[in-house]
């Protein structure tokens, strides 16, 4: 059975704002306290490979080998960014993932943001989900914490 994380948040910014914060690997270390760093794209665009730090637990990190899948830019009120889980573990079809993260135009102007990543697969039963969550609302608040404060 897969197994999932997700997290949703109203955002007081434009959609375009938002999106820009999303596909802007280069900030991340700025404002995400969740992935803290990108290496090997500095921005999102479908194909790029990149490698996140993700702060762990007692301060400690680990990597996420990711691949963009998709960028759907702000149209119609809407806008999407996608990546895939990379790594060894899912060449060998242990487990597969797809982060997708949705943002909507709300009538008010702000933005309904929308973050998902289902994982698939044998070693899908050894994801810590409760810590992926954790870390999914935490980039949240902080995404609009820092779309707050430019």
């Amino acid at each position: 059975m897969p197994r999932a994380a997700r997290a949703e948040i109203t955002l007081q910014a434009p959609l375009e704002r938002v999106f820009e914060l999303l596909v802007d690997f280069s900030a991340y270390g700025r404002w995400n306290p969740f992935v803290v760093d990108v290496t090997g794209a500095a921005r999102a665009a479908e194909g790029v490979q990149m490698r996140f730090r993700l702060l762990w637990r007692a301060g400690r990190y680990i990597h996420s080998d990711e691949r963009v899948t998709r960028v759907h830019p702000p149209a119609d009120g809407a806008a999407l960014v996608a990546w895939r889980y990379d790594s060894p573990l899912a060449h060998w079809g242990l487990l597969r993932s797809e982060r997708v993260q949705t943002l909507r135009r709300l009538p008010n102007g702000h933005t309904a943001y929308t973050t998902e990543e289902v994982f698939h697969g044998p070693a899908a039963a050894f994801v810590p989900v409760q810590w992926v969550q954790a870390g999914f609302e935490a980039q949240a608040r902080a995404m609009n914490d820092a779309l707050s404060s430019s």
